[in-house]
């Protein structure tokens, strides 16, 4: 296929789409949306000549979604929820108040001090918060696209055409089962892992990279490794006994895993996240709120925090 016309996507032929992705066929969209089979078909046919790439593979009735169909869904999600929230959206300017805050965090991050930070200014939050998980090249992506008021991740984060509001830096912490005897000393040596499974995550670029620096340096070889890409999993995996796991302190601390004993190790292995903005981005006197906000929740979830101002980064 290919692009014949710079038209926008029809808004019926995105929610075909999304209910045909959403329910796996085409004859399930077509009963959610109260419409016929032939026309949910029409619609994601004409849907795939606007934007120019199939969207599912076809075998008879059953379909499935082809890697760019995949891709093309989360923005058709993110452009739908603004469609429905439009009508309250242009009420509040009509009424000069803050419609909706719309955060991007990945999924530690938002585990972690979302709760707290919203909780912090319940009193003045909008009617509509729209929050999205996703990894941290997702959260740059977003606040560069404007498609977001703020961006939480942990560093290292590309800065470019970013506004950095606020850094908050600790320690990555051991988590163990609370049975277990290490869970009784105040410290978890880092040496244990040569007797133990590291549990660890699967990002070599980020806390996988920090941990494994920090037993190169201290000559250590943990006896296996389970890898996972959600610390929140690697917490549970310890708190069943397959291991210690090395994870972040948003986590650890503003999870809170029954089970599970969270513990400093005797080597310090610094971790950093920050609150973004896109540069340039006028932000209104309530999410202005959000920002002091989400530096108590950062203070008062993780003990030991220290946060910094970004120009002291």
């Amino acid at each position: 296929m290919s692009i014949v016309n710079n038209d926008l996507p029809d808004v019926r032929a995105l929610e075909a789409f999304a209910a045909a992705m959403a329910s796996g066929s085409m004859t399930s969209a077509a009963r959610q949306l109260g419409t016929g089979q032939p026309t949910v078909t029409r619609l994601v046919r004409d849907l795939e000549e606007t934007v120019g790439f199939a969207l599912f593979h076809r075998n008879g009735p059953r379909i499935s979604p082809t890697d760019q169909g995949l891709r093309f869904y989360e923005e058709a999600q993110r452009v739908l929820a603004s469609l429905r929230q439009i009508s309250e959206r242009a009420a509040a300017i009509r009424d000069e108040r803050l419609a909706s805050i719309d955060i991007a965090m990945t999924p530690a991050m938002a585990g972690g001090l979302l709760g707290p930070a919203l909780s912090h200014m319940s009193a003045e939050l909008p009617a509509i918060i729209n929050v999205q998980t996703m990894d941290a090249e997702h959260v740059v992506r977003t606040l560069r696209a404007r498609m977001a008021d703020f961006g939480v991740s942990a560093f290292p984060l590309d800065h470019a055409g970013l506004t950095c509001h606020l850094v908050c830096e600790s320690q990555l912490v051991a988590a163990l089962p609370e049975a277990s005897a290490l869970a009784q000393e105040d410290t978890m040596p880092l040496t244990a892992l040569a007797e133990n499974r590291l549990v660890t995550l699967s990002n070599p670029y980020r806390v996988r990279r920090l941990i494994e620096a920090a037993l190169s340096k201290a000559g250590v070889r943990p006896r296996s490794e389970l890898a996972t890409n959600s610390s929140l999993n690697a917490i549970a995996a310890a708190r069943a006994g397959l291991g210690i796991a090395i994870v972040d302190p948003v986590s650890a601390f503003g999870i809170g895993v029954k089970g599970v004993a969270i513990r400093p190790l005797d080597v310090a292995i610094s971790y950093s996240w920050g609150l973004f903005s896109a540069t340039g981005r006028v932000l209104s006197e309530p999410l202005q709120d959000f920002i002091s906000a989400f530096r108590s929740a950062s203070a008062e979830t993780v003990p030991g925090c220290v946060i910094r101002e970004p120009d002291a980064a």
